[in-house]
């Protein structure tokens, strides 16, 4: 292949199918450093790809989109793919519940573009014929967790090759550590919802001597509120955080918990490398999934799941010496800007998709 080609691979054009609608009209929030840098436009700036979301189907009239819509609008986003698919070198796929049924349509293109999606929750049983028939039509599947690399490899024998381990992200320079103010009541605080233990974080803070403040909600979780239609503990108030308040919960926070309930993929990733970005200690659950970001007394501490006094005396340490939550949070700092950004994220998949569509390039001899 000539220098010529070379160049103009260098830029594939990349669709990026976003299972949500994108949110509109924040850039001016995100310049004034109000509203982090949603995780799909880093992506579409590093890959200068166009984004297809829920918004983009409700206006999009064809037959297959229209017949798929019936199943969900997920299988609709996969038909758009599909339709497009000739105007694109790439397709990237946020989550399996697009990336299955975009395979499927892209067994019926005897020609396709390169296809790369985030393996987010490979594990489940149902999920398991469809990615066992179907990883032809999947030229690279980037997982969280090695449990999840490992069970595809295993499992869904995948090859492993056609799997690469990243970490999440966290936009390091929306969640970026801040002075606490000035006679802020002191207070641990947690957030999100996705597999949250919050009963036993409850229970492990009844009666100590500091508040606990949780974030109880989460876009993306299906998960119950453990935190509705219950008594709280005196020192434990639950409500919803803009980003903004959630940046400065975490500010203001002596440290940051994540509980967890077992599971064998990256729940709680998001708080913990927000809290961690925010230079803050961290206490994590070690689940099967949730042992990948945290080094155990250097970046954050581990505790093991339902342990309600392994938990307590886990809080007491921090509150105890803050010296020591204050060299974990800068550890932990150092850990998300080194290989754990929300820049470190988009250009691994950026960089990826641009090394395949190459590779591709070059064995098809175009």
């Amino acid at each position: 292949m000539n220098d010529k080609n070379t160049i103009e691979m260098a830029s594939p054009k990349v669709l990026l199918l976003i299972p949500s609608v994108a949110k509109t009209g924040v850039e001016g929030e995100v310049e004034r450093n109000v509203h982090p840098t949603m995780d799909y436009y880093a992506l579409q700036a590093a890959t200068n790809g166009t984004i297809a979301d829920y918004s983009t189907i409700e206006g999009c009239s064809h037959f297959l989109v229209a017949l798929a819509r019936r199943a969900g609008k997920d299988a609709a986003l996969a038909a758009y793919g599909f339709i497009k698919r000739k105007e694109f070198d790439a397709i990237y796929s946020n989550g399996e519940n697009v990336s299955i049924p975009l395979s499927a349509f892209l067994l019926f293109s005897f020609r396709r573009p390169v296809h790369v999606l985030i393996g987010h929750h490979l594990s489940p049983n149902k999920k398991k014929f469809f990615l066992k028939w179907l990883q032809s039509k999947m030229d690279l599947t980037f997982v969280y967790a090695k449990t999840q690399e490992e069970y595809a490899a295993t499992v869904l024998e995948i090859p492993r090759e056609k799997l690469s381990l990243i970490p999440f992200h966290a936009d390091a320079r929306f969640y970026a550590p801040m002075e606490r103010s000035g006679g802020t009541t002191e207070y641990i605080c947690s957030a999100g919802l996705e597999w949250r233990d919050y009963p036993t974080l409850m229970e492990a803070i009844d009666e100590m001597p500091v508040e606990l403040r949780l974030a109880a909600a989460s876009p993306w979780s299906k998960h119950k509120n453990e935190t509705e239609n219950r008594k709280l503990p005196v020192n434990v108030t639950a409500r919803r955080y803009s980003y903004r308040e959630l940046r400065e919960l975490y500010a203001n926070a002596l440290f940051v918990v994540v509980p967890l309930y077992d599971n064998d993929f990256q729940a709680g990733v998001t708080t913990l490398l927000e809290a961690m970005s925010m230079g803050k200690a961290v206490i994590v659950t070690r689940t099967v999934g949730q042992k990948d970001v945290v080094i155990d007394g250097e970046t954050g501490i581990y505790v093991s799941p339902g342990n309600v006094v392994e938990l307590r005396a886990a809080i007491q340490r921090l509150i105890d010496n803050p010296d020591e939550a204050s060299r974990l949070g800068l550890n932990a700092r150092k850990a998300i800007v080194d290989r754990m950004s929300l820049d470190h994220w988009s250009e691994t998949i950026a960089n990826t998709i641009k090394e395949l569509c190459l590779r591709k390039n070059n064995n098809t001899g175009h």
